[in-house]
């Protein structure tokens, strides 16, 4: 395969080592010099080094954005509504095609008016070649508000390879209630960034109190807290002997984290962050977890799931900590349950989130976009 050459890609985040999709995404396409450059309008001088130090060989190929960056590249390619409206202006002005990764956030809030604005202002561009989205809802609306622009669904999201190696993931090390197999602990993980006062859109809450309503059970726990949240965010002051904060993590950390778990409870809440917000089914730090073997409990108010079955390779609850706390009780009444139920879900998320499924169709879809550009460009005058 020819790789396609002058593509550039535009980020706001980009390389923070904490955006761990975006690190996944954009090293593998520069591996295979599938994007010449990546431009950010993130502060290289402190967020540089860090990344550099870990990927030294792509550090030649990551500059500060300017719109004079742009001269001479065949394709931008970018992610989230915000960065596609964002530089816009720039593109159109440069003549400057892009393809644009539509995920959940970032601005797109389905049936917000400024959201609205912002996505048919760069639906209707005439420099939009190609859009990629990652939920079902997204690809739904995106084609009812722009039939004529091409979509291409690619559900989840792309993970880092280290998540990915041969066997990582498979255990047997899982609690197991009168199994002298099994370790001490029940150990629950909640994994989210925080975006508002007591992550109430995340489901921190709900996270607090099942771990209250399985102790009350007579569990005996091991539950952590990966990102954002810290004691002082809501009274935890009950949980103190159970309860473990980690902050924000990087790959290599939470893999290393995640790898421990019995079960990661996300019980996410859409139309808390905003009126019009939702995050995707399952969240990235989700699929991380279920990827080190750790088995999933998750909410799905906006029916995403097109990938895992309730009660086999997924515990799909309501947002209602009585609900969660049944289905783990229930769980856990199986000999081998929450085994059975994570290495399940193990085998869906490497089948969904491996390279094949979701870096391969990116890359057609960038050399798609590529040669329709060189067919639709007018040929040379013939030499006197």
């Amino acid at each position: 395969m020819t790789s396609p050459t002058g593509v550039v890609v535009l980020d706001d985040i980009f390389p923070d080592l904490a955006t761990g999709f975006r690190v996944a995404e954009f090293n593998w396409l520069m591996r295979r010099n599938a994007v010449s450059r990546v431009l950010t309008t993130q502060p290289l001088l402190h967020q540089l080094p860090p990344y550099a130090a870990r990927y030294p060989e792509f550090v030649d190929r990551i500059g500060h954005y300017s719109k004079e960056e742009l001269a001479g590249a065949s394709l931008a390619w970018m992610t989230f509504l915000n960065n596609a409206a964002y530089y816009l202006d720039d593109l159109e002005e440069t003549g400057t095609p892009f393809v644009v990764t539509l995920y959940p956030g970032g601005g797109l809030y389905l049936g917000d008016p400024e959201a609205e604005r912002k996505l048919d202002r760069v639906l209707g561009s005439p420099l939009l070649r190609h859009v990629i989205t990652t939920q079902p809802l997204v690809t739904e609306h995106v084609r009812e508000r722009a039939p004529e622009v091409p979509v291409t669904e690619i559900l989840g999201v792309v993970v880092s390879p280290l998540y990915l190696g041969p066997g990582a993931g498979f255990r047997t090390d899982y609690y197991a209630p009168g199994s002298p197999d099994g370790t001490p602990a029940l150990r629950l993980a909640f994994a989210a960034h925080k975006y508002t006062e007591g992550g109430r859109d995340k489901g921190y809450d709900l996270f607090l109190d099942t771990v209250r309503g399985l102790r009350d059970a007579g569990v005996p726990l091991d539950a952590h807290v990966i990102g954002g949240f810290s004691e002082g965010d809501l009274d935890v002051s009950d949980l103190a002997d159970v309860l473990t904060f980690h902050g924000v993590l990087e790959t290599a950390e939470l893999r290393s984290a995640y790898s421990t778990m019995d079960l990661i409870v996300s019980p996410n809440r859409p139309g808390v962050l905003a009126s019009h917000a939702f995050d995707g089914f399952p969240l990235g730090s989700v699929v991380e977890a279920a990827l080190c073997g750790a088995g999933i409990v998750a909410t799905d108010a906006l029916d995403q799931n097109r990938m895992f079955m309730d009660g086999r390779n997924i515990l799909i609850v309501q947002p209602d900590a009585d609900d969660i706390v049944h289905r783990i009780l229930e769980l856990m009444e199986a000999p081998g349950g929450i085994a059975r139920l994570a290495q399940a879900g193990l085998s869906v998320a490497r089948r969904h989130y491996g390279v094949d499924s979701q870096l391969w169709g990116r890359l057609r879809v960038m050399e798609a976009a590529l040669a329709a550009e060189a067919a639709a460009e007018p040929a040379a005058e013939p030499v006197a």
